[in-house]
């Protein structure tokens, strides 16, 4: 594709108070994934693939130290290029709240302006999936539609009321939207993935007259309020795909990839995923570790008993340590004799010798980054 004809926004503008801390100190674009990558990553490189390298990032200005951390140029996504614009810009409302202020618009706008694009990729970084942008945006140019939204059909468990869900024809195009509330009854539900391709200067016009409200909306909002009166498109997605929107939703978005079908399906398609690389060494397996349908990202040092688990870099699992059903972020410790089971440990996170953390399927415990746990956790 021509890299000058389209342009993207990532935004990160909601929060989940059912993270537990996990969002604390990050944005959930940073919130690590399978050991070695952010979800941020997924997104970007969708971009990437799509060969879009003009990119506006909007996060809120609370904890964004680790965004720049990890994309920093952007060179893994091929961002820091001479043809490539790659932008970080703030806004001051609350995670919480679907409205924003008029800097928010304004940055935004002068970008669109500026880029001289003919469509707009929007995206948020709360949706996971690996997709293939260039078939969405070829659909939205062979109906000549202003506005394209992707969705997929997903089960009802895994939608909830900040999810838009789309009435849409056979005809691929979106008849309502409705959001609020999950309606019982079907199984199955059209549940947007909140990944909308706009033209670029229809998108200006109803950004400005957004601008001139008391409240404007995010522009996840406004994007999704102007589906159903503009005869919008609708891309049907069935590769794999997760609503990151609590604990729970994280934990089982990790642990499916520890299913080959899904790990594949996510990390191992036509598109690529690329995320900042870490020259360090392999990770160390003791003769007597005992290790089953686990990952591990490079660097670690493993003793103990490790079972369907996520272990990231320069982790620590010292001899007769038990670590089941667990996902430890970067240069945790497990000491002698402690076991772990349905948790998330956060980065830097140290488990005392004895000491047991039990959680369940449906309540992992949360331990926040840098705690040393010297007493027993059980849920």
């Amino acid at each position: 594709m021509k890299l000058d004809k389209y342009t993207a926004i990532l935004g990160n503008t909601v929060g989940y108070p059912d993270m537990e801390g996990l969002t604390a100190q990050r944005p959930m674009a940073s919130l690590p994934f399978d050991g070695k990558y952010r979800l941020v990553d997924f997104q970007l490189s969708s971009l990437a693939n799509a060969g879009i390298r003009s990119v506006y990032g909007i996060f809120q200005r609370d904890n964004i130290s680790s965004i720049f951390d990890h994309i920093r140029s952007g060179r893994e996504w091929g961002l820091d290029t001479l043809l490539s614009h790659w932008y970080l810009g703030f806004y001051n409302t609350k995670y919480s709240e679907n409205t924003t202020d008029r800097a928010y618009y304004e940055q935004l706008l002068r970008f669109l302006k500026r880029s001289g694009s003919d469509r707009t990729v929007y995206m948020g970084c709360d949706i996971l999936c690996n997709i293939d942008l260039e078939q969405v945006i070829h659909l939205s140019e062979a109906h000549d539609s202003k506005l394209t939204v992707v969705y997929k059909r997903v089960p009802r468990s895994m939608v909830t009321p900040g999810n838009a869900l789309l009435d849409v024809t056979d005809e691929d195009r979106v008849l309502s939207v409705s959001s609020g509330s999950v309606p019982e009854g079907d199984n199955l539900l059209n549940m947007s993935a909140d990944i909308f391709v706009a033209d670029t200067q229809w998108l200006i016009e109803h950004m400005e007259q957004e601008i001139r409200e008391d409240h404007p909306r995010k522009l996840r909002f406004l994007l999704r309020s102007l589906l159903a009166d503009n005869d919008a498109s609708a891309f049907s997605y069935t590769g794999y795909l997760s609503n990151i929107f609590s604990v729970k939703s994280y934990f089982d978005a990790n642990m499916d990839m520890l299913e080959s079908e899904n790990f594949y399906s996510l990390l191992y398609s036509n598109q690529k995923v690329y995320t900042k690389v870490k020259n360090e060494e392999s990770t160390y397996f003791s003769p007597d570790c005992d290790v089953e349908n686990s990952q591990f990202a490079s660097g670690s040092i493993v003793k103990g008993r490790v079972n369907r688990s996520i272990i990231s870099r320069n982790c620590y699992l010292d001899s007769t340590s038990d670590v089941c059903h667990t996902i430890a972020f970067s240069k945790v410790t497990v000491e002698q004799g402690a076991h772990v089971d349905y948790a998330i440990l956060d980065k830097n996170v140290v488990v005392a010798p004895g000491v047991t953390i039990q959680g369940t399927p449906d309540k992992p415990v949360v331990v926040v980054k840098g705690t040393h746990v010297q007493e027993d956790i059980i849920r």
